[in-house]
């Protein structure tokens, strides 16, 4: 007879044990064996962690759903850790359930969004996505960073159509000089303008899409495909440039991406807790600058983007654990271990 677990998933990092068989899954964590989720601090799933220790008393694993989610257990919002085992995607998240005191409770199992990488997709000229910062509101760092990225690739779209402007003026006709109407905007050589360098804005309903021009990508955490989404955006991508150092930068790193974390941005208040400091990540993996050097930094890992490979690899291994190795079945193993010890 299989064990009862009642599972709640987040970013696909309960995926693997989903699809498993090791389990029968029910929709009524009092009937169940154990309770597996992505947290337990917030909303509905801090109220049932609560009820469960005072009531249920049922053995509860929680699993990383992002980077540096330990964070949650220390200042601002010191929440107390419910679970009887969290799994770490890896040794930095580790170190850090020890450095609060919750370290018999810790185990490093790896990062299940591991498995949903795939390699790079070839690409005629280069792609820089811009993932700007998610806070409660659109913020005017965002569009500080968004608007010289917008600089930059209309400076090299400006030379391209200098030096394509006779091949532009013979190919770009209105269709009304031809008399046919079907003629359309796909008659102009647009590769012969945004070759070089393309911006792709990547944006979450928080974002107020209107200001950010030109190509832009919506994901949204709460889909059961943002993690392929995002995934699938980086098999196109060149550089990613962001304002902070969060799962979709480590997923990046993981596939070999450069990344820039421009610092125009600073953590300050969210949620009325202030969070100026906090522990953030600021790792070797990543270039940093300010919006001044912007530029710079992305022509530079454009140039040699196997300039920081090694780091960006020690970086992976220490959030995301080990590569090479199953995480779903290590968190099957957590598991089952609790319910026989429970």
């Amino acid at each position: 007879m299989k064990p009862k677990i009642y599972i709640r998933n987040f970013n696909g990092v309960l995926d693997g044990v989903i699809k498993s068989e090791e389990f029968e899954r029910v929709d009524d964590p009092r009937s169940a064996d154990a309770l597996v989720l992505w947290q337990d601090v917030r909303g509905e799933f801090r109220e049932l962690a609560n009820i469960n220790k005072e009531h249920l008393h049922k053995p509860l694993v929680v699993v990383q759903h992002g980077a540096g989610a330990t964070r949650d257990y220390e200042h601002p919002e010191n929440f107390p850790l419910r679970a009887d085992k969290f799994c770490c995607w890896g040794q930095a998240d580790m170190d850090r359930l020890i450095r609060q005191g919750n370290g018999d409770k810790g185990v490093v199992t790896g990062c299940s969004l591991i498995n949903q990488i795939k390699p790079q997709e070839k690409e005629d000229g280069k792609n820089i996505v811009f993932c700007p910062i998610v806070a409660e509101h659109e913020e005017p760092s965002n569009l500080m960073v968004y608007y010289e990225l917008k600089k930059m690739e209309l400076d090299y779209a400006q030379k391209n159509i200098k030096k394509h402007r006779k091949k532009l003026e013979k190919a770009w006709r209105p269709s009304v000089f031809d008399g046919d109407e079907t003629l359309g905007e796909t008659t102009i050589p647009y590769m012969n303008i945004c070759n070089n360098l393309r911006l792709i804005s990547k944006l979450t309903p928080m974002h107020d899409k209107v200001l950010y021009t030109g190509s832009v990508v919506r994901t949204n955490v709460v889909s059961p495909t943002h993690i392929a989404d995002c995934v699938k955006l980086l098999t196109h991508t060149s550089v990613v440039v962001g304002m902070v150092e969060s799962t979709f930068q480590m997923l990046a790193m993981a596939m070999g991406i450069p990344v820039v974390i421009c610092k125009e941005w600073e953590f300050k208040m969210y949620g009325g807790k202030d969070y100026t400091d906090c522990d953030h990540i600021k790792t070797k993996g990543v270039t940093y600058c300010d919006l001044k050097g912007l530029r710079k930094a992305i022509k530079g890992e454009l140039a040699d983007p196997q300039r920081l490979a090694k780091e960006r690899l020690e970086v992976v291994l220490r959030e995301f654990g080990d590569i090479n190795s199953d995480p779903d079945k290590k968190i099957i193993e957590v598991i089952k271990g609790v319910i026989n010890n429970g």
